[in-house]
């Protein structure tokens, strides 16, 4: 069973290296990496949703067994592939799992954010948390990261709260129990956008409890998975 991760915005998938050491050998991560970040930051960063999925798309192989999982930006990036997925015809995942994020139609608040100034970005970020600080204090750091943090929010921002369409797979969505951005009933909004079942799980942490609960958080996804290879 193969792992599909999508980061959140402005991350590198590399933020999910660490998850392999948590899980059994049936399952295998593969953390997708976005232009501009990580093993890839000497590609130019996507800011158009449909050349950024057909990127991902190349990487990855429908034909195994696999779920996909995305935290915050992540989970839109994530939900749009696996409709992408359904549309050409090639096997859904077992599981969609989206994590940290409000559902599609709810997005409305991150409209503007790649409009803003570096210095109202950098002080959005910075309330929002979950960029080292030293990032956010370094001149020459910040002027490489912001053109990718402003990619993603741009596409965000073009998103729409209306986006149509439903995948088919079972969507299972993670909530933190102190996240101020996607609490429990902008979460529950995911039921709409499946034509297959649902579930929520909670999650102890704020907004970013892939980092502060990754043991709990890994544990719940290994759930899955394990129960999508049993059928």
């Amino acid at each position: 069973m193969n792992l599909y991760c999508i980061p959140y915005a402005g991350c590198s998938a590399r933020v999910y290296d660490s998850w392999q050491q948590h899980l059994p050998d049936h399952v295998t991560v593969v953390p997708l990496e976005l232009p501009g970040r990580g093993s890839r930051c000497v590609d130019e960063p996507i800011d158009e949703l449909a050349a950024l999925l057909d990127d991902l798309y190349q990487q990855l192989d429908p034909g195994s067994p696999y779920v996909l999982f995305g935290h915050s930006y992540g989970a839109v990036i994530a939900f749009e592939l696996s409709k992408l997925l359904r549309a050409k015809g090639d096997p859904e995942p077992s599981a969609l799992l989206v994590s940290a994020s409000r559902a599609p139609r709810l997005l409305g608040a991150d409209a503007g954010t790649h409009r803003l100034s570096d210095a109202e970005l950098t002080e959005r970020l910075a309330d929002l948390g979950g960029t080292p600080q030293d990032l956010l204090e370094n001149e020459e750091l910040l002027e490489i990261y912001l053109p990718v943090i402003r990619a993603d929010y741009r596409i965000l921002g073009e998103y729409g709260t209306g986006t149509p369409g439903r995948v088919g797979c079972r969507v299972v969505a993670f909530y933190g129990d102190a996240d101020d951005e996607a609490d429990l009933a902008s979460v529950e909004e995911w039921a709409h956008y499946t034509d297959g079942s649902f579930d929520v799980q909670k999650i102890h942490g704020d907004h970013f409890f892939l980092h502060a609960a990754e043991s709990e958080l890994v544990a719940a996804v290994e759930a899955v998975c394990t129960k999508g290879e049993s059928r």
